[in-house]
């Protein structure tokens, strides 16, 4: 399902349940990408992921938890954004990036 890890400390799966995890703690309504996008570079390698949460009041204390857990992986990136689509409830995006130094 995922490619082999790089780094000992990050297992793809582990993190996908911690995820799950507290999004149950919080209560949230959310949609998980259970696949990370791996870029395999000279120094790091880095792993891309999304979250949709349709839980806009909880988003922010989520995505700073969301933050703390893939920090002690290695070095992160996080965004956010509003969704407004014709054909899906409005949600919200969190899309983040994942480096961890070879």
């Amino acid at each position: 399902m995922y490619k082999e890890n790089v780094n000992n400390d990050f297992e793809a799966n582990k993190v996908i349940e911690e995820i799950k995890e507290l999004s149950e703690k919080y209560e949230i309504l959310y949609e998980l990408n259970e696949k990370f996008t791996v870029l395999n570079l000279n120094d790091k390698t880095s792993y891309l992921g999304s979250i949709k949460v349709f839980d806009e009041d909880k988003l922010p204390e989520f995505k700073n938890n969301i933050k703390k857990l893939l920090n002690k992986y290695g070095n992160i990136s996080i965004r956010s954004q509003n969704v407004v689509s014709c054909c899906s409830p409005r949600h919200s995006s969190i899309n983040f990036k994942l480096d961890i130094p070879k």
